[in-house]
């Protein structure tokens, strides 16, 4: 199985609320996703970050509040169905997309992927399912994004009910029963946020989502200026996955943690 990691542009956000306390700047928070090729299930994708419809879909208020508070910067080139498309990779082969929550720039591209089964944690739908206008912004959700047959394609999954535990991060879903792709609670951030231990040929990952948003939360516990709150779901929840975050990779320090917005740890894998 291999792993690659890529972006679909990127939105600004403040050093000062991404890190309490760091320099009062702005930086590129880059949308990342993953493209996972599985030997005997093809192409899956973990997450889809921006297209360019988020331009679209937040011209009317109320979700065009959502780029005022959030600066968005992508352009067609870095989109992941043109990404695939410049290695062979036909939309239509995209098989799986795992989905770690349903904020924008996570659900961004799952209309380019007519054939593609989602997984996602059923507490994460629930958490969105027919929310619109201000219930929807006040969750980070666009609904325009969502396929109109998302509920016939989509496999709700119930991480309480996974059949293997890890000791730091807790029950866990093993998707395909074959140890690839095992899914993990990450909740917190957003309202059943999940992530994935990837094991490749080549390295193990924890993709963590935004359970952290860089390296150096869960390696310093450097946490998010308390401002942030009111776009979390639940503070204490989140502090609580990071720390199994944290645990995790005391617990597993050749594990490759991926914080979803992560600069450093993006251009490192890519490199």
């Amino acid at each position: 199985m291999k792993f690659q990691l890529k972006h679909t542009g990127y939105c600004l956000s403040s050093k000062h609320f991404v890190l309490n306390g760091a320099e009062r700047k702005d930086i590129r928070f880059y949308a990342t996703y993953g493209i996972i090729e599985h030997p005997q299930h093809g192409i899956i994708l973990f997450d889809t970050g921006y297209t360019e419809r988020f331009y679209d879909y937040t011209k009317k208020f109320p979700y065009s509040i959502y780029p005022l508070i959030t600066k968005v910067f992508v352009e067609t080139e870095e989109t992941a169905i043109y990404t695939l498309k410049q290695q062979g990779i036909e939309a239509s082969e995209v098989n799986y997309i795992i989905l770690s929550h349903f904020h924008a720039d996570h659900i961004g591209g799952l209309k380019d992927f007519p054939n593609a089964t989602f997984i996602c944690n059923k507490t994460a739908y629930e958490a969105v399912k027919g929310k619109k206008g201000f219930k929807a912004v006040r969750h980070g959700f666009i609904p325009m994004f969502l396929p109109v047959n998302f509920e016939s394609r989509v496999r709700l999954i119930e991480i309480e009910n996974g059949t293997k535990t890890d000791k730091d991060l807790g029950k866990l879903v093993d998707i395909f029963d074959d140890d690839s792709i095992l899914l993990c609670d990450l909740d917190g951030h957003a309202k059943g946020q999940i992530g994935v231990i990837l094991n490749t040929d080549d390295e193990q990952y924890l993709l963590a989502a935004d359970s952290c948003w860089v390296e150096e939360a869960y390696k310093e516990n450097w946490l998010p200026n308390k401002i942030v709150r009111f776009i979390f779901d639940d503070w204490d929840n989140y502090l609580f996955s990071l720390k199994k975050v944290q645990n995790y990779y005391k617990s597993n320090p050749k594990t490759i943690v991926v914080p979803c917005h992560c600069e450093k740890t993006m251009w490192r894998i890519m490199s």
